[in-house]
C-alpha cells in the first residue's frame, strides 16, 4: 500500500485525485470547509504537528489503525 509508484504523479494530479476523493467523502460544502480550515492552518509546522500526533506510533500502529478505520467505514 506504501508503495512508491504514488511518487510518478505530478502534483497538479494529486492535488486533482485528493481532492476528488474529498469530495466524494465530505460532498462539495464539506470539501470547502476543508479547504478553508487547511489553508488557514497552513502557518502551522505540519511536520511537528505530525510528530505530536503519532509520537509513540511505530508505522505499523498507523497502518493498522488506518485499515481500521476504513473497515469500520464500509
Amino acid at each position: 500500500m506504501l508503495s512508491n509508484e504514488k511518487l510518478r504523479f505530478t502534483d497538479k494530479e494529486i492535488i486533482e485525485k485528493g481532492s476528488r476523493i474529498l469530495i466524494k467523502e465530505l460532498g462539495y460544502s464539506g470539501f470547502l470547509r476543508f479547504i478553508r480550515q487547511t489553508e488557514s492552518s497552513s502557518k502551522e509546522d505540519y511536520l511537528k504537528t505530525s510528530e505530536e500526533i503519532f509520537e509513540e506510533m511505530s508505522v505499523d500502529d498507523i497502518y493498522e489503525e488506518a485499515q481500521e478505520h476504513w473497515k469500520n467505514k464500509k
